[in-house]
């Protein structure tokens, strides 16, 4: 892997990132794994804050865990779990995992907006299209999908994410809400508005634990989440069930595609940089965190860094395209490397 070991000393060198983890693998077999960091105190214990991945790792896992056990279905309308506007009455979970409710961000923090009250503040926002008929990136609807299975599931979301998804897979570290106790955390957080130790604004403000982002975990617990994924769902998600969420759900050609809750990887995706074929799966963080897996050849990439927040020292803003450069990078030179070794699928 001489390509992507020198990619990643210059990715720290230009300031992409100051914590660096990347794990390569083929179903069991891992290709390579490696963590840079200035205090070379970043392994694969290291806890990070995982921002969006936390919509795959958690809320979407533990909506299949549901439809597992009979619990929910593609096709339920939101109307049977919360009261809906008149013109929202076809809203279904299916719109909400694929990111097509009908409008994509917003801003939730507003005084009169708790984290008991917040799905009668989403689900009253107005609509920019018909729910269903195109994707727009939405985590309101996975904040809203995150309610939803408090219901189901009669837990607060880290309750039933630990009992249902982590603990049966060894997850055992990973948690919303992690207290800072000095053990090589890596903040993710910009050095303002330090309320929690989470990166989003909506997150942050509705206390940490929501379904698009909060989630703090380590590459030792990300590996256990990416075999439950090339086992195809097992020990906790059908394969029926599995199968049937990294199907393209996504309408509209020009909308990047999505599966229920998955990132679809199509011919347009560029961050994987044509290492992961069209229906590979996986998610991306704001934060600079990734994870995609290739259900068919079973190769996997788990990247965690802290490329926010160094961009953030760096040029004294945010930029996140410099968290899609950083990925980007990282595929590309895996491609390389392997197109050159007898590992190139």
């Amino acid at each position: 892997m001489t390509t992507l070991i020198k990619e990643l000393d210059e990715l720290i060198n230009e300031k992409y990132a100051n914590h660096l983890g990347v794990k390569i693998g083929v179903g069991d077999k891992v290709l390579f794994e490696k963590y840079a960091s200035p205090n070379n105190k970043f392994d694969e214990n290291s806890m990070i804050e995982v921002a969006s991945v936390t919509k795959m790792v958690v809320t979407t896992s533990l909506a299949l865990v549901a439809m597992t056990k009979g619990l929910l279905s593609k096709d339920d309308l939101v109307s049977k779990f919360f009261e809906v506007p008149d013109d929202r009455k076809n809203l279904t979970i299916e719109n909400v995992m694929t990111h097509s409710i009908g409008y994509g961000g917003g801003n939730l923090c507003l005084n009169s907006v708790t984290r008991e009250t917040v799905q009668k503040t989403i689900l009253s926002k107005p609509m920019t299209f018909t729910p269903g008929e195109r994707t727009e990136y939405s985590c309101l609807a996975f904040i809203l999908l995150g309610k939803i299975l408090e219901q189901i599931f009669n837990e607060d979301l880290d309750t039933a994410f630990k009992n249902y998804v982590a603990k049966p897979l060894g997850m055992l570290n990973s948690t919303f809400n992690y207290k800072d106790d000095g053990n090589y955390l890596i903040n993710v957080q910009q050095s303002y508005e330090a309320r929690t130790l989470v990166n989003d604004f909506n997150a942050r403000y509705l206390g940490g634990m929501v379904g698009n982002a909060g989630l703090f975990t380590c590459m030792k617990d990300c590996s256990l989440f990416v075999k439950m994924l090339l086992n195809d769902g097992q020990p906790i998600i059908s394969k029926e069930v599995f199968d049937l969420a990294i199907k393209n759900y996504t309408k509209n050609p020009k909308d990047q595609s999505r599966g229920l809750g998955f990132l679809y990887v199509d011919e347009k995706y560029t961050q994987t940089a044509n290492l992961f074929p069209v229906g590979s799966i996986g998610h991306c963080g704001h934060t600079g965190q990734s994870i995609f897996i290739d259900p068919i050849s079973k190769l996997y990439v788990i990247i965690l860094s802290d490329a926010t927040k160094t961009t953030y020292e760096k040029l004294g803003y945010g930029d996140y395209n410099k968290a899609i450069e950083l990925r980007t990078r990282i595929h590309k030179a895996i491609k390389q490397d392997l197109e050159k070794s007898k590992h190139f699928l």
